[in-house]
This record gives C-alpha cells, sequence and structure tokens, in this order.
C-alpha cells in the first residue's frame, strides 16, 4: 500500500511539473484552429496544457522498454504523429490517416503472428493469407485509433476510458497468471488515474498524440492477452472497445449522410450533445464540471457492459449481444438528445 502511494505522489509531482512548465513556456496548450470550432465548444480556455503526450510517452517508454521494445517503435511513431498535430505542424487530417495506416502496414507486415480471430470460419480463412490478415488487422486498428480521437472531446471520456480497460487488462493479466505485464499494467493504471483527477478539473488534456498512442498500445495488448487464452471470446475484446470503433463509424456514415467531410472534425459526437443537454439543463455552473459530468456519465454506462461482460468473457454470443445493446442505447441516445438540442 505504501509502494502504491509512492508511486502516485511521484506522478502527481510529474503531471504537476509539466503542467507548470507547458504553461509557462506556452509549449503544446490547446489552441483551437479556425478548422477545429468543436474544441471552441468545449474549450475552458486557450492555456491548457495537452501534457498526456508527454506524461504518458514517458511512462509507456518506461515500462515496456524491455518485454515489450518492439512496441514501442510503433507507439513512438502515433505519439509523434499526434504531437506533431498538436504543435500545428502536421495539420492535414488525410496526410495523418495515410501515415497512421502505412505504419500499421510494415509493423504487421514485421509480425505478422499478429492475428484476430473473428470465430467465423469464412473470415479466419480469408486471415490465413498474410496479406489480407495484414490489411484487415492494420484496418481495424485504424479505426481503432481514430475512433478513440474522435471520442476526445469532453473531460474524463477518453482518459477515464483508458483508466476502465486498463483495470480489465489487469483482471485478465491477473487470470491467466500473466504477472510480468499484470505489474507494469498496474503501474500504468496509477499514473492513468493520477492523468483522470487532473482531467476531471480540466487542468490538462490528452491530446492527439497521447490518444494515438495509447489506442494502439491498448489495443495490441489486449490482442495479445486473447491470444494466450483461446477461452477469452475476443468479442470481449470487441465489447471494450466497441464504443470508440463505433463512434468512428457512425460519425463517418452521418457525415456522408449529410455530405459532410469525413476528415474534418465537428461538433455533432454523442458526447458533445450529452455536454450540451447538461448545459442547457443548467445541472452545473462550472463548464468544466458539465464536460466532466457528460464523459463520466458515457463511461458508467460502459463499465457496465464492460463487467458483465467479464463474467461471461468466455461467451460469444453474451459478448455480441452487450454490443449491440450498446449500439441500440448510442443510437436511441443521439436520436432524442439531437431532436431535444
Amino acid at each position: 500500500m505504501e509502494f502504491k502511494i509512492l508511486i502516485l505522489l511521484f506522478f502527481t509531482i510529474v503531471l504537476s511539473l509539466l503542467n507548470f512548465y507547458q504553461i509557462k513556456f506556452k509549449f503544446c496548450l490547446d489552441h483551437a484552429t479556425i478548422e477545429e470550432k468543436h474544441k471552441k465548444l468545449l474549450s475552458l480556455n486557450n492555456q491548457t496544457p495537452l501534457s498526456g503526450n508527454i506524461y504518458f510517452f514517458i511512462i509507456t517508454s518506461i515500462l515496456f522498454y524491455k518485454d515489450e521494445s518492439f512496441l514501442l517503435i510503433p507507439c513512438l511513431f502515433f505519439f509523434g504523429i499526434g504531437f506533431f498535430a498538436d504543435l500545428k505542424i502536421l495539420k492535414s487530417p488525410k496526410l495523418r490517416l495515410i501515415l497512421q495506416f502505412l505504419i500499421l502496414l510494415i509493423f504487421f507486415s514485421v509480425f505478422q503472428e499478429i492475428t484476430i480471430d473473428l470465430r467465423i470460419d469464412l473470415l479466419n480463412k480469408l486471415m490465413e493469407k498474410n496479406i489480407f490478415n495484414i490489411l484487415i488487422v492494420s484496418f481495424l486498428f485504424l479505426v481503432l485509433v481514430n475512433g478513440f480521437n474522435f471520442i476526445d472531446g469532453v473531460n474524463n471520456l477518453s482518459s477515464l476510458n483508458y483508466l476502465i480497460i486498463l483495470t480489465f487488462i489487469y483482471l485478465l493479466c491477473e487470470s491467466i497468471n500473466i504477472y510480468d505485464l499484470r505489474n507494469s499494467i498496474l503501474v500504468f493504471i496509477l499514473a492513468t488515474v493520477i492523468f483522470v483527477i487532473f482531467n476531471f478539473f480540466g487542468k490538462n488534456f490528452l491530446g492527439d498524440g497521447a490518444i494515438y498512442g495509447l489506442s494502439f498500445f491498448i489495443g495490441y495488448i489486449l490482442i495479445r492477452i486473447s491470444s494466450f487464452d483461446d477461452s477469452i471470446s475476443p468479442y470481449f475484446i470487441a465489447n471494450l472497445l466497441w464504443y470508440p470503433a463505433f463512434e468512428n463509424l457512425f460519425t463517418v456514415l452521418r457525415r456522408s449522410f449529410n455530405r459532410g467531410k469525413n476528415y474534418l472534425p465537428d461538433n455533432k459526437h454523442l458526447h458533445q450533445m450529452v455536454f450540451k443537454f447538461i448545459i442547457k439543463k443548467k445541472i452545473f455552473k462550472q463548464k468544466f464540471l458539465c464536460s466532466s459530468i457528460a464523459g463520466i456519465s458515457i463511461n458508467i454506462f460502459l463499465l457496465v457492459l464492460y463487467i458483465i461482460g467479464y463474467f461471461f468473457k468466455d461467451q460469444t454470443d453474451v459478448q455480441i449481444y452487450l454490443i449491440i445493446t450498446g449500439v441500440l442505447v448510442y443510437l436511441f441516445l443521439y436520436n432524442s438528445l439531437r431532436k431535444y438540442i
């Protein structure tokens, strides 16, 4: 217990210093450009540090440089792409998408043993061919990474969701006796707890770098864990990750239907609808609190699905029902809030 408290204190100091110096030197702050109207809606000020970029890259590098060193190479590129986007150097969404896909293709071409069991014979046979396996896995990761970026619009949505998923990764490692990874994940959880607390008060944001890097890292770790034990349904992994993936798919379809540009951000995501609802109802006066409650509310619903899924993690049919339930609730809430707002 004392060791955990010391770790929490250490990460609190590290994150506080990062926030302080980024504000002092006006480095990598949350400045909304003309194209980023969605940020202007939710931004509390233009001085919020995107400290998640440096914070989580350092933590990931220290914790996994030995056992998962090969994983740090693509993580470095993903952190870098997002970091340069936050610095307004890499502005083109299309170019970021192309770079991400190229990195994924190269990584999964080198590590061809990484596969996803879809529990569908036709698709599994198709994925036995290396080229199809590489393309399909790369595409799924591309959807996941950008899906998390889409939901990163209010406090405690992406950051708390990462924390919850990391907790389930810890439980999975515990259940199948992957102790080395479990210990590293525990430290990662403690570091994320501190970030979530700061993020609740709107004192810092993840930034695109942290979103890209953490999404790739978490997705990869979950696939690795599921490959260690065939009793874990791959659809439990899908249950943990369905929300950002569906947000990506729904956003593309919504923008295509409305003849919008899929690569440009907007403020019509579900979490933004929830945020607007809370603002309109005047439930809280502080804007940061409205933002945080919006993020926490969505995560509470997701947590229910995750917990049920964990107790039935070996049953694919239950996981599919949970994912369908989540999608239906999403669509119902979105349509209801859109009409109300």
